[in-house]
């Protein structure tokens, strides 16, 4: 009697058993599938985003050795230029690739310190000035913010990878929009653009890491990992990232929300 009522729980329990394990191998293998994918995307990425500004660097450099004094000093400073420029964007790169690591391992601390936004919005501006020029730039900075108590390179890093998603696909001579307010509960910095926008199907989807929309704001170049480091480093704040139309009918509107802490007390001089 004992027996068959054994084999009565153990038929059940063994099939209880069966499904948990064959669950946590379609997990496993649904987990290689995403990791597979991902790898492809970085090495599609990499030969790509690694490769393009190397090659005009080089067509740079072999242009002036090969002509030497033959250039005139008008076009040796635009290739000189044009070199620089690709350098920092193999800089602004590389520095994605270090931080979307730093995010996946847990590795990035917050070395928070009160700083004033309108510091962030400043630097951001002056890192981005040569890929913003050709754009006509917008500041709507309301009096009298509060102090963030924040990571001040992390914000103006997510800050700089939105304002760089926005000028890259903003046609020239397009207005960008930056607006930096503030109520009792958050801070907004909001960045508006022009460019083709972004779907509304596909906006809660813009922040996965490599996902490039089929247009919009994250389409043609990029790795579709500035957007996601962005997300993260804000994240890792308290703040959260929204998406909203642009000007004028056109294009996207990137907005950092940021929480407000108790301010500092005033120190005396």
């Amino acid at each position: 009697e004992q027996r068959r009522l054994y084999a009565a729980l153990g038929q059940p329990l063994a099939q209880a058993l069966a499904r948990a394990q064959l669950a946590s191998d379609l997990e496993a293998a649904r987990l290689h599938g995403e990791t597979e994918q991902l790898r492809s995307a970085l090495l599609a990425s990499v030969s790509h985003d690694l490769r393009t500004p190397l090659t005009a660097m080089r067509g740079s450099i072999d242009s002036l050795l090969a002509l030497g004094e033959r250039i005139s000093p008008a076009d040796r400073r635009e290739l000189l230029e044009g070199t620089r420029d690709e350098a920092e964007r193999l800089d602004r790169y590389i520095q994605n690739l270090l931080d979307m690591t730093r995010l996946g391992h847990g590795g990035l601390k917050l070395m928070r310190d009160w700083v004033a936004p309108a510091d962030i919005l400043a630097s951001a501006l002056q890192r981005l000035r040569p890929v913003l020029a050709p754009l006509r730039v917008e500041l709507e900075v309301a009096e009298d913010l509060p102090l963030l108590f924040v990571h001040a390179a992390l914000i103006e890093q997510a800050l700089v990878n939105v304002l760089e998603n926005a000028a890259r696909f903003s046609p020239a001579g397009a207005r960008l929009r930056i607006g930096l307010d503030a109520d009792e509960g958050e801070l907004r910095f909001a960045v508006a653009d022009q460019g083709p926008g972004i779907p509304a199907q596909e906006r809660d989807k813009v922040f996965d890491m490599f996902y490039t929309a089929s247009r919009g704001d994250r389409g043609g170049q990029g790795t579709g990992l500035g957007l996601s480091i962005c997300l993260g480093m804000v994240g890792a704040h308290g703040g959260r990232v929204s998406i909203g139309d642009g000007l004028e009918g056109r294009g996207a509107c990137f907005t950092l929300h940021l929480p407000v802490h108790p301010q500092p007390p005033l120190e005396d001089e």
